[in-house]
Protein backbone atom coordinates (compact mmCIF):
# COMPACT_ATOMS: atom_id res chain seq x y z
CA UNK A 1 0.00 0.00 0.00
CA UNK A 2 1.28 3.46 -0.92
CA UNK A 3 2.21 5.93 1.79
CA UNK A 4 0.31 8.85 0.24
CA UNK A 5 1.96 11.45 2.44
CA UNK A 6 5.37 10.36 1.17
CA UNK A 7 4.16 10.04 -2.44
CA UNK A 8 2.64 13.53 -2.43
CA UNK A 9 5.92 14.88 -1.06
CA UNK A 10 7.91 13.10 -3.79
CA UNK A 11 5.55 14.65 -6.36
CA UNK A 12 6.34 18.17 -5.12
CA UNK A 13 3.47 18.82 -2.71
CA UNK A 14 3.80 20.27 0.79
CA UNK A 15 1.57 18.99 3.57
CA UNK A 16 -0.28 21.71 5.48
CA UNK A 17 -2.54 21.04 8.43
CA UNK A 18 -5.76 23.01 8.80
CA UNK A 19 -7.15 24.13 12.16
CA UNK A 20 -9.53 21.15 12.19
CA UNK A 21 -6.62 18.73 11.75
CA UNK A 22 -7.26 18.04 8.06
CA UNK A 23 -4.03 17.69 6.10
CA UNK A 24 -4.08 19.38 2.71
CA UNK A 25 -1.53 18.73 0.03
CA UNK A 26 -0.52 22.07 -1.48
CA UNK A 27 1.66 23.17 -4.39
CA UNK A 28 2.61 26.77 -5.16
CA UNK A 29 2.85 28.14 -8.70
CA UNK A 30 4.01 31.40 -10.31
CA UNK A 31 1.79 34.50 -10.13
CA UNK A 32 0.83 33.79 -6.50
CA UNK A 33 -1.40 30.83 -7.41
CA UNK A 34 -1.63 27.56 -5.48
CA UNK A 35 -3.57 24.32 -5.58
CA UNK A 36 -4.83 22.08 -2.81
CA UNK A 37 -5.64 18.37 -3.04
CA UNK A 38 -8.30 16.66 -0.95
CA UNK A 39 -10.58 13.67 -1.35
CA UNK A 40 -14.06 14.29 -2.73
CA UNK A 41 -15.34 14.97 0.80
CA UNK A 42 -12.79 17.74 1.45
CA UNK A 43 -10.70 15.51 3.69
CA UNK A 44 -7.15 14.22 3.63
CA UNK A 45 -6.73 11.55 0.91
CA UNK A 46 -5.90 8.21 2.51
CA UNK A 47 -6.16 5.73 -0.37
CA UNK A 48 -4.44 5.79 -3.74
CA UNK A 49 -7.59 4.56 -5.48
CA UNK A 50 -10.04 7.25 -4.50
CA UNK A 51 -11.25 10.43 -6.15
CA UNK A 52 -8.99 13.41 -5.64
CA UNK A 53 -10.16 16.99 -5.99
CA UNK A 54 -7.75 19.77 -6.93
CA UNK A 55 -8.80 23.33 -6.22
CA UNK A 56 -6.83 26.29 -7.54
CA UNK A 57 -6.76 29.60 -5.64
CA UNK A 58 -5.16 32.99 -6.10
CA UNK A 59 -2.96 34.60 -3.45
CA UNK A 60 -6.02 36.12 -1.75
CA UNK A 61 -7.63 32.69 -1.37
CA UNK A 62 -10.22 33.18 -4.12
CA UNK A 63 -11.24 29.99 -5.90
CA UNK A 64 -10.21 29.98 -9.58
CA UNK A 65 -10.99 26.46 -10.86
CA UNK A 66 -11.02 22.81 -9.89
CA UNK A 67 -10.16 19.47 -11.39
CA UNK A 68 -10.72 15.82 -10.47
CA UNK A 69 -8.61 12.69 -10.66
CA UNK A 70 -9.98 9.17 -10.17
CA UNK A 71 -6.76 7.93 -8.54
CA UNK A 72 -3.51 9.22 -7.13
CA UNK A 73 -1.68 7.46 -9.98
CA UNK A 74 -3.41 9.71 -12.56
CA UNK A 75 -2.24 12.79 -10.67
CA UNK A 76 1.23 11.30 -10.23
CA UNK A 77 1.65 10.80 -14.01
CA UNK A 78 1.15 14.52 -14.62
CA UNK A 79 3.59 15.35 -11.82
CA UNK A 80 6.22 13.08 -13.36
CA UNK A 81 5.76 14.71 -16.78
CA UNK A 82 6.15 18.32 -15.63
CA UNK A 83 8.36 20.10 -13.07
CA UNK A 84 6.71 20.77 -9.69
CA UNK A 85 5.41 24.33 -9.46
CA UNK A 86 5.79 24.95 -13.19
CA UNK A 87 3.23 26.76 -15.35
CA UNK A 88 3.13 23.61 -17.51
CA UNK A 89 2.07 21.46 -14.57
CA UNK A 90 -0.56 23.98 -13.53
CA UNK A 91 -2.01 23.93 -17.05
CA UNK A 92 -1.90 20.12 -17.14
CA UNK A 93 -3.84 20.00 -13.86
CA UNK A 94 -6.38 22.48 -15.22
CA UNK A 95 -6.82 20.52 -18.45
CA UNK A 96 -7.12 17.15 -16.67
CA UNK A 97 -10.84 17.40 -15.97
CA UNK A 98 -13.67 19.53 -17.21
CA UNK A 99 -16.04 18.55 -14.42
CA UNK A 100 -15.25 21.34 -11.98
CA UNK A 101 -13.81 24.05 -14.23
CA UNK A 102 -15.25 27.48 -14.44
CA UNK A 103 -16.33 28.45 -17.91
CA UNK A 104 -13.69 30.68 -19.37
Amino acid sequence: MLDLSKEFSLSGFLEETEEDGTALYVMDFPDDVYITVTDDNGRTPVRAKQNLVLACYDGDGRYLWGSEFKTFMELQKLCQSNPAGSPELLQAFKDASKTLKETE
